[in-house]
């Protein structure tokens, strides 16, 4: 065979061997139920946001975040929390797209999603992209529910325990 031709025969056959079969996750590993519908239910609410639908994204989120806004918008004059997407959107900065990251269950049931967000900043009249997040799903009444955002970082269990006390339907504990 010629040079040339086993070269080429060569590069040809790389794509083959990139194209391997993705890693199976073990039935251990795959993600539990409740992972599963707080990042439904994160979908849906990361989508109305980007898409400024407010109503439908206020449905999404738990009834004592919106309380926590309204009180500080009595006491502040403006709603000044980071689950006030639609109080930053003319001053700040909105949503042009978003990315869901790992996902895992927290104390008292809840959920935890990392994501990483393109906004556009109206000051700066551009995109800031990959702006890192993590949401804290939990839920209440039988229903899940967008509870709060940290941007930059993320919730560690003592702060979900001690400020999110009464917030979630009780975990029924594994030998019930």
């Amino acid at each position: 065979m010629k040079p040339t031709l086993l070269v080429s025969a060569l590069l040809l056959s790389l794509p083959a061997f990139a194209q391997a079969e993705p890693e199976k996750v073990p039935e251990a590993a795959a993600e539990s139920p409740s992972v599963k519908e707080a990042t439904q239910v994160l979908t849906q609410y990361l989508s109305a946001v980007k898409a400024k639908k407010w109503v439908e994204a206020k449905k999404l989120v738990h009834a004592k975040t919106l309380a926590n806004i309204a009180e500080r918008k009595k006491r502040l004059g403006k709603e000044d929390h980071a689950m006030a997407p639609w109080a930053l959107e003319k001053t700040d900065y909105w949503m042009k797209d978003y990315r869901l990251g790992k996902a895992h269950e927290g104390p008292m049931g809840t959920v935890l999603i990392e994501t990483s967000e393109d906004n556009f900043q109206v000051e700066e009249k551009g995109v800031a992209e990959g702006d890192a997040a993590t949401y804290l799903l939990g839920k209440s009444g039988g229903k899940w529910f967008v509870v709060d955002k940290q941007r930059g970082g993320g919730f560690s269990d003592d702060s979900i325990k001690i400020g999110f006390k009464g917030w979630f339907d009780k975990v029924p504990k594994k030998d019930e």
